[in-house]
């Protein structure tokens, strides 16, 4: 059991990396992030914290959300989601650290910068699945809605991802007169993300073992 335990953290971990890894390629495409990581991005113009530690932040609040929509159905081991999202938001500044000499002087390659950020990150998404772990907490959101209400999970994460560009671009419109980090590469992100995941997902069967008695 132990050692299975450690194989499915390993996949985690390694899904959080990528998916770290997919967001520092979107960001550095100047094309425009993806929806997750929109409010992170347009607040660090005017809040003196890293992309990162906004992510941390933002992972809080959607623990809370959880709390809300849960109410006495919120199991408090969902505050897991808060120890993988300290992870992950630590990940995505090591990531733009290491991306930082990445520059695109054209839109070629920008564009191949914003699609290898999908890729990326549709990977580590289904390593997140198949880890049977613990979600980001902003896939918990999405999932606590739509047990709440009975709504599938992909109308969920449909609007959900709709209403944090919106605020994203309306904050950003308030606190700096103009918009920024949402172009068309968030908008290619938001279409072509999940359907990379459904496309892919079924190469990645090698990751489900189960464990040993």
């Amino acid at each position: 059991m132990p050692s299975y335990f450690l194989k499915r953290i390993f996949i985690l971990l390694s899904g959080l990396t990528l998916l770290a890894f997919g967001v520092a390629l979107s960001i550095r495409s100047s094309l425009g992030t993806s929806p997750i990581s929109s409010l992170p991005y347009v607040y660090s113009y005017f809040i003196p914290l890293t992309i990162g530690t906004l992510t941390i932040f933002l992972h809080i609040i959607f623990i809370l959300l959880q709390m809300l929509i849960l109410g006495k159905d919120f199991q408090w081991i969902q505050w897991l989601q808060l120890i993988v999202g300290i992870v992950f938001g630590f990940m995505i500044d090591c990531m733009l650290w290491l991306t930082q000499s990445l520059h695109a002087e054209n839109y070629t390659f920008q564009m191949l910068l914003c699609l290898a950020g999908c890729l990326l990150t549709a990977i580590g998404v289904i390593f997140q699945v198949k880890a049977k772990l613990i979600f980001l907490a902003g896939e918990g959101l999405y999932l606590a809605y739509a047990s709440r209400f009975n709504v599938s999970y992909g109308t969920c994460k449909t609007y959900g991802d709709i209403i944090l560009v919106t605020i994203a671009a309306i904050s950003s419109y308030i606190a700096l007169n103009e918009i920024v980090g949402i172009r068309e590469g968030t908008i290619i992100s938001a279409f072509l993300i999940g359907t990379l995941v459904k496309t892919l997902i079924a190469k990645f069967n090698f990751l489900d073992f189960k464990a040993q008695l």
